[in-house]
This record gives C-alpha cells, sequence and structure tokens, in this order.
C-alpha cells in the first residue's frame, strides 16, 4: 500500500487533453464525419462501469489520439489522462508554460500510466510502432517500454479491474496486400501506415473514416485464470488477444489481405488436393499432366472473383441512389447484424440469404457494405456472366459456378478447392441455397450441391471456424413479377440478355413500397458436427469417419435448419398481409373495413407465432395503421393486380382471375407461417361430424404433410408428432377449435372463420395437385416429354377451371405442377426417365387414379 510521504511526492494526476482553438476547428470540420460503431459508446460506458477503461489502439499515430479524444468528448465518454509515445507534454498539468518541455521527462512511461490508472482514469495505449522507412517488413515496431505488463503488474495490487478496450480507426478503404509495393517500402504498409500514409489517408477519406470497437480485455480475468503466469508471459498473452481483435475488426469492414487472382490460383494449383485431382483427370482423358493442369487454370480464371474495392465503393454510391427512386425505405435488421459482426470476429462467414429477385446479389452486398462490413465473395450462376455486366460483378466479389458438372471431374473439385481457400483467408461467401429464384413466393426446396462443398471444406479445415448466416431477403413488390407470371403461367422461362436489362431501366420509374433485410440464427458449424456426431452415435471421433449416406443426411439437415431459419425472420410486409387477407377471402369482392378486419386478425395469429412484423404497420399501441394497408392496396392498384369498385360507402376490391396468380407471390411470402393451421383446418372441416378424434386427424393431417413436403417447409427440430401437437395447443389456445376427452371440434362463429381462412390458403395447392392426378392419365397413353405434359396437363386446367372443377384461376401453375409431379413419384403413379414421362409400377389402369381422386376433392370445400 502506498504510504503518505510517497503519495505526496506525486505529481497531479495529468487532466484531459485541451485543443488549441485551430485544432478545435479542425475537430468540427474533419472529424465530425467519421462513422461510428453504433454500440460503441454504450460498450465502452458499460466497461468504465465495471471497472477503469484503457484505450488500445495498434500503431502509434498522434492523428488517431486527436480523432478519439473528440469522440470521447462528443459522447460523454471517460477521457485520456494518460498517452504512450506521443510525449506527456500533450496532456496537462505534467507541466505549465515555460516549465512544460523541461518536465516531460521527469516522470517515467511507466510509472505515469501506474499513477493514472491508480487514479481511476482512464489512458491510451498504442502497441506498435510503424516499420522503419523503406523497411520490408510487414507488421510494426515493438516499443521501447512494455506498458501491458505495467499494466498487469498493477492489476495484481489493484481491487477495480483495469479493461483494455481494442479501438480500431479506419482511413483507408484498401486492405493489405500479400506482396509489398513501392508506396509500402516509402510510407509504411497500409496495415502499419507511417505518419505521411496515415495523413493522406485521413485527407482522402475522412468522410468515409470508422472506428470500431472490440470487446473489452479483463486483465483481472486474464489473472485469475491463469494464476501462474508471470507478469511478462501475461502482458504477451493480452497483447497477442488485443492484435487478433483489431486485425479481425480492420478485415470485417475492409476485408483480409488481398492477393492478385494469378497468385490465389497458383497457390490453389499447387494444393496436394487440387493436384492429386488433376493427375486423375489426365489418366481419364489421356493427356499429360501440364494440359490438365492448363485446364484447371483457365477453369480458375473463369471461376475466381476478381473483387476490387473501388468498384464495391462506386457500386455501393450508384445503388443508393438506385434504392433511393425504386423503394419508399430499407428495413434493415441492425441488431442482426450486431450479431452477424460479432460471429466474424472469430469465423469466416457463409451468407445464405433467400432468393426472389435478381437484385438480391445486390442488396445483401450493398446494405453489408454501407454498415461498414466488407461485401462478401458471391456465387453466382455463370448466366450472369455476360458482357458487360460479367465484368462488373466479377469486380464486384462474384464468381460464376457452372449450372451443371456433369460429365467433368475436374471442374467440382476447383470449385471446392476455391471455397476452402476463401474460407481460410478469412472472406465471407455468400451464396443462395435455393439455387435458383423463387417464382412462386415460397422457399424452393435447398439445392444441395453447393452446400455439400461447403460442409467438405469446413469439415477438413483445422484452425479456421465456420459460422452459417440465414438471410431473408424481402419485397413489398417484386420487379420480376411479369416475367414471373408468365413463366407460372406454362411460358419458357427466358435467359438474361443485356437488352432485358436495359429495358428494366423503366423499374426506376415505378415505386415497389419497401425492402427487407433480415438475419436469422447464426449456425456455429463445429456445434452442428457435434449435433451430428451424436445423431450418428457418439462414438465416431471425427468427420471423417461418417458414411457417405450419414454425410448426405447431415448436409440435408442443415440445409433445412437454414431454410427454416430464413423462414422464421422473413418480416410480414403490409403487401403481404393484404394479398393474403383477399385470396383468403371466400366470396367475391371485399370491402374496405373487412379487409382491414381481416388483416388485424391475422397480425394477431401472427403476434402469438413471434413473427416479425413490418414496423410500418403498427400504431404505437398496437393497433393496425389503416394508412398502411392503404399504401398496400394502391401499390397493387398501380400495378393492376387489384380493382377498386367505387359503387358505395365505400370502396369493395376484388381481384381479376388472370391477375390472381400475380396476387399469390406475396401471399406465398408469408404462408409457411400457417400451413401448420391450415393442414389442421382442411383436416378438421372436411369432417361432418362436430367432435373429431383426435388420432384421427392426426393420421389425416400426416397423410397432407407427406402429400405437400415437397411444397412447404417443416420444422427440422422436431417429429410431426411434436409439430401436430404444437399447431393444435396453439390454435386451442387462441380459441379458434376446442378440445375435450382426445376429440376437437372447430369453435363456432368469428373463429370459425379463421379455420376456413386458413384452409383456403391451400386450396390453390389442393386443386393443382387434383389437376396433377387428372394429367397422369396422359401418361398412360405412352410416354411423353416432360415439356409437353406440362402443355397438355395446363390446357386441362384450363377446360376443368371453365367447368368449375377447379374454382382458382392461380392454381393452374407450371410450378405447382412441377412439385406435384415429385408427390406422384413419391407415389409411384409416374416415373421420370430423364425428360420422359413414364406411368409408375402404382398404376395399372385409369381406375386406380380415379380411385384416389376422393383423397384430394374431399379436402375442396
Amino acid at each position: 500500500m502506498t504510504n503518505m510521504p510517497e503519495l505526496a511526492r506525486r505529481s497531479p494526476t495529468p487532466s484531459p487533453y485541451a485543443p488549441n482553438a485551430i485544432l478545435r476547428w479542425l475537430y468540427r470540420r474533419f472529424f465530425a464525419h467519421i462513422r461510428v460503431d453504433e454500440n460503441w459508446s454504450r460498450g465502452v460506458r458499460e466497461a468504465a462501469s465495471k471497472g477503469v477503461v484503457v484505450y488500445v489502439m495498434r500503431s502509434l499515430s498522434f492523428l488517431d489520439f486527436l480523432c478519439l479524444d473528440f469522440l470521447l468528448k462528443k459522447f460523454g465518454l471517460p477521457l485520456v489522462r494518460f498517452v504512450n509515445d506521443l510525449g506527456l507534454w500533450i496532456l496537462e498539468p505534467f507541466g505549465k508554460g515555460e516549465r512544460r518541455l523541461s518536465l516531460r521527462r521527469q516522470i517515467p512511461e511507466a510509472e505515469a500510466l501506474e499513477q493514472t490508472v491508480g487514479d481511476g482514469y482512464s489512458a491510451l495505449l498504442f502497441l506498435r510502432r510503424p516499420p522503419k522507412f523503406g523497411s520490408q517488413a510487414r507488421r510494426g515496431r515493438e516499443l521501447d517500454i512494455d506498458l501491458i505488463e505495467t499494466l498487469v503488474a498493477k492489476q495484481r495490487t489493484c481491487s477495480q479491474p483495469i479493461l483494455l478496450v481494442p479501438q480500431t480507426f479506419v482511413w483507408s478503404k484498401r486492405a493489405g496486400t500479400a506482396r509489398p509495393g513501392p508506396l509500402d517500402l516509402l510510407f509504411g504498409p497500409v496495415q502499419w501506415p507511417g505518419r505521411l500514409r496515415v495523413f493522406f489517408q485521413f485527407l482522402l477519406n475522412y468522410r468515409d473514416a470508422k472506428l470500431c470497437s472490440g470487446e473489452p480485455f479483463n486483465l483481472q480475468e486474464l489473472i485469475a485464470n491463469n494464476p501462474d503466469l508471470t507478469d511478462a508471459q501475461a502482458a504477451n498473452k493480452a497483447r497477442y488477444a488485443l492484435l487478433r481483435r483489431m486485425e479481425r475488426d480492420r478485415a470485417i469492414i475492409i476485408g483480409p489481405m488481398k492477393k492478385s487472382s494469378a497468385r490465389l490460383q497458383d497457390e490453389l494449383l499447387r494444393s496436394p488436393r487440387v493436384r492429386a485431382h488433376i493427375e486423375r483427370y489426365a489418366g481419364e482423358e489421356n493427356i499429360s499432366y501440364a494440359k490438365a493442369e492448363k485446364v484447371a487454370r483457365k477453369q480458375l480464371r473463369r471461376l475466381c472473383a476478381k473483387q476490387s474495392l473501388f468498384v464495391v465503393d462506386v457500386s455501393h454510391r450508384f445503388l443508393s441512389w438506385v434504392w433511393s427512386k425504386m423503394y419508399d425505405g430499407v428495413d434493415f435488421d441492425t441488431e442482426g447484424l450486431e450479431r452477424v459482426r460479432e460471429a466474424a470476429r472469430d469465423a469466416s462467414l457463409v451468407l445464405l440469404p433467400s432468393h426472389k429477385s435478381h437484385i438480391d446479389y445486390l442488396v445483401l452486398s450493398d446494405r453489408l457494405y454501407g454498415h461498414a462490413m466488407m461485401a462478401p465473395i458471391i456465387a453466382a450462376g455463370d448466366n450472369l456472366s455476360f458482357w458487360p455486366i460479367g465484368v462488373w460483378l466479377r469486380r464486384g466479389g462474384a464468381f460464376f459456378i457452372r449450372r451443371s458438372f456433369h460429365g467433368d471431374t475436374l471442374y467440382p473439385a476447383l470449385v471446392e478447392a476455391y471455397i476452402r481457400k476463401l474460407l481460410v483467408e478469412g472472406f465471407t461467401i455468400e451464396f443462395f441455397l435455393e439455387g435458383g429464384r423463387s417464382r412462386t413466393g415460397k422457399a424452393l426446396p435447398p439445392k444441395y450441391g453447393l452446400l455439400s462443398m461447403l460442409y467438405e471444406s469446413a469439415s477438413k479445415l483445422h484452425g479456421t471456424k465456420v459460422k452459417l448466416v440465414p438471410v431473408s431477403i424481402g419485397y413489398e413488390r417484386i420487379i420480376e413479377e411479369r416475367s414471373f407470371v408468365h413463366e407460372l403461367s406454362g411460358g419458357d422461362k427466358q435467359s438474361e440478355n443485356v437488352g432485358d436489362l436495359i429495358k428494366s431501366s423503366s423499374i426506376l420509374r415505378s415505386k415497389w413500397g419497401r425492402l427487407y433485410v433480415q438475419f436469422g440464427e447464426i449456425i456455429d458449424f463445429d456445434e452442428f458436427q457435434k449435433e451430428t456426431m451424436e445423431r450418428a452415435g457418439g462414438e465416431l471421433q471425427d468427420m471423417d469417419a461418417l458414411t457417405p449416406e450419414q454425410k448426405k443426411n447431415a448436409v440435408r439437415a442443415l440445409a433445412h435448419k437454414v431454410m427454416y431459419s430464413i423462414n422464421e425472420v422473413t418480416v410480414v410486409t403490409p403487401a403481404a398481409l393484404v394479398a393474403t387477407a383477399l385470396l383468403s377471402h371466400q366470396k367475391r369482392g371485399m370491402t374496405r373495413a373487412s379487409l382491414l378486419s381481416a388483416c388485424e386478425d391475422l397480425i394477431s395469429t401472427l403476434d402469438g407465432m413471434q413473427a416479425r412484423i413490418a414496423q410500418q404497420l403498427r400504431i404505437g399501441d398496437g393497433r393496425i395503421r389503416a394508412d398502411t394497408i392503404d399504401e398496400a392496396l394502391h401499390l397493387f392498384l398501380d400495378a393492376r393486380l387489384i380493382i377498386a369498385h367505387d359503387t358505395g360507402p365505400e370502396p369493395i376490391y376484388t381481384i381479376d382471375s388472370e391477375r390472381r396468380i400475380a396476387l399469390e407471390y406475396y401471399q406465398n411470402t408469408i404462408i409457411h407461417f400457417f400451413v401448420p393451421r391450415g393442414l389442421i383446418s382442411a383436416a378438421l372441416l372436411v369432417d361432418t361430424e362436430q367432435w373429431v378424434d383426435i388420432t384421427r386427424l392426426n393420421d389425416r393431417v400426416q397423410q397432407l404433410s407427406k402429400l405437400f413436403k415437397h411444397e412447404f417447409m417443416y420444422r427440422t427440430d422436431a417429429t410431426f408428432d411434436d409439430i401436430f401437437q404444437d399447431a393444435l395447443r396453439d390454435m386451442a389456445k387462441d380459441g379458434e377449435i376446442e378440445v375435450r376427452d382426445g376429440y376437437a371440434q372447430a369453435t363456432e362463429g368469428a373463429m370459425r372463420h379463421r379455420l376456413e381462412r386458413y384452409a383456403a390458403m391451400l386450396q390453390t395447392f389442393f386443386e393443382s395437385y387434383l389437376l396433377a392426378l387428372r394429367g397422369a392419365e396422359i401418361v398412360l397413353d405412352g410416354p411423353i416429354p416432360k415439356k409437353d405434359w406440362y402443355k397438355r396437363t395446363l390446357a386441362l386446367g384450363q377446360q376443368m377451371y371453365l367447368a368449375g372443377e377447379i374454382e382458382r384461376r392461380e392454381s393452374l401453375s407450371k410450378l405447382k405442377l412441377e412439385t406435384a409431379l415429385k408427390a406422384l413419384q413419391d407415389y409411384r403413379l409416374i416415373q421420370l426417365n430423364g425428360d420422359i414421362l413414364e406411368r409408375g409400377e402404382g398404376v395399372e389402369s385409369v381406375a386406380d387414379l380415379h380411385a384416389l381422386e376422393p383423397k384430394i376433392t374431399g379436402f375442396l370445400r
């Protein structure tokens, strides 16, 4: 303990830095533009409430000190009373007036730091100096005095925790390069810039400068958890952790160290795994290794991205203008983003967004970059690699993959090796698990190809953590609406070309509502591996011990876990809500009052499911906003999807039969929330008896869920019985059904209308599957190309619609027939041989098909 004479001899505690008038003007002129991590001030404030805050920065910089000082004062945070290696004269009152210079060296820095922290004040420590002029060193120089060791020693005698809070200023938009250039030798590398480089980086980029703060490092906990460490060892451990955290924070914003495309390709071709595949390919093709390697290099050139931060930045500025023209706003999940940012601090990320539009490629990258995260490397189909768009997308971070790997054993190995390389280097990867865009609004069944490669790559990585991030990207109106309706109605899919994109410039003259980006639960790949091992019996020691079938099952489970998470966080938009209310209405038209009532009812149900409701749908007290519903109606009126009839005191809204298929797209974006209740409602209302045995009800719903297993995404964390019981319990809790002594019945009155609405949401699927069953009779006449079968079946559907056997025009959908075909294959009614449909083993005559019809028509009310 310090005695009184020693205390009397101590110098007074330094006060915060007080800039002169010129510096105060510079503060306001330049530093006010710095973008600060949204959680920065809160994090520093929380750290200050727990102990003494010591700010830590990587590389010695007077400019960084000035900026930090400005921001601490601006946000009212603990001010710096000590800073190392800039000269103690910078802070008062170590000296006054003419005595300042003579006193600047009287107090050793270690003693001054110990005194400052001991008095409970904050300090700023720089960990390294920039490399010397002309040095080829890729890291900063060590300082003369180890002040971290001083803090460790002080912590041993101090009851209050000392918290080291990493601070990272990002002045440059460039990540470091693996090979130093002339500027790096003269002015220091980007990661450890010298004074001149810092100054010019600041002048060029001060409007885009960013500050982020890492997780505080608690010295008290370090000492408690490592009692055997000496002060020097503990200091080294703390310094290493801090430098890693700050480097990761920089990489989150500007990306990891860049390598040229040629160097990356050379490293891939030198990989033992890739070399083995090239040798195998050379043997298969009966060519020399040199020729096979030439083929591999050519494929890599076509595959690899060439991301340029300049292109990313220019694209962001352009797209910000485009979004302002197209959309009324962008609802971005900032809370979810912070979870993503935190996950990126210790892992390579794989973003897995939903895929509904071509602009999905642009939306997520742009929004991340706008929120101080580097744009990901994106897997794109080679149909988008056409000139000139393909060149720009590649420079923006896209790598182009063939739609099919069939017949080429080398190409898949190169794609997998490239993905593994990106993960090891620390890049964020993005790809669409659905493969293609959803034309129906529903999430598509996942494709397993790229995910299998990712699974294999991540399983083989040691020391590199991988985390998967499900992302929902939603739109109030989709810009591909017209082309989607054309395809759904049986038209051929048209490939993208420059002309189409030029024509699409007209979208800037329209408003498309709002755009929504939401992040789902982050999946730690290591934890998922452990769960996989436990399901495999818990006896296996590593993933290599899994059988191929077990690996396939693990990939499927992972894919469905991601897709279900995407569905969970999909926003209920005003357009989706209005479309659902209109399409589930059983009468020809709907008054505005009835529509508002239906929307209130739907939101009440969705609230119970904890669905994410668009903020603009609510008034402060939780009631629905009528003006928001009116805006959604006007959106559909402008698109001519609905018709308003002003023939009375309030408008009546109807839907033209030809436009129902377009409106259904928006209903389908949220239909997954209602599928369990819809299946139960359909199975319950079909029964003429008032009370229905729950066991029998369970059997019916299970049959329906199997019938529609290719149509809807079900929960992966529970059995069917658990899902059924949960839905039944929730419906009873909401008063929609009554459950008593093992029996259930629909509640009469308004609640019965809810069940009818849920069942009506699925009516179009029952009708489409009935049409597919009727279409199966065509196959009895002999094999038929699938394309011809679609045309003839849709023509048959038109007849059934006119005859009244099919009530809803949107049931005549080519994509619904595609999923219905899969169900017919499951029931062995048809079989697919390439693109040829043939009679299945489970049917001998048309009578067999007719016998199955009541199992579908019974649910059509």
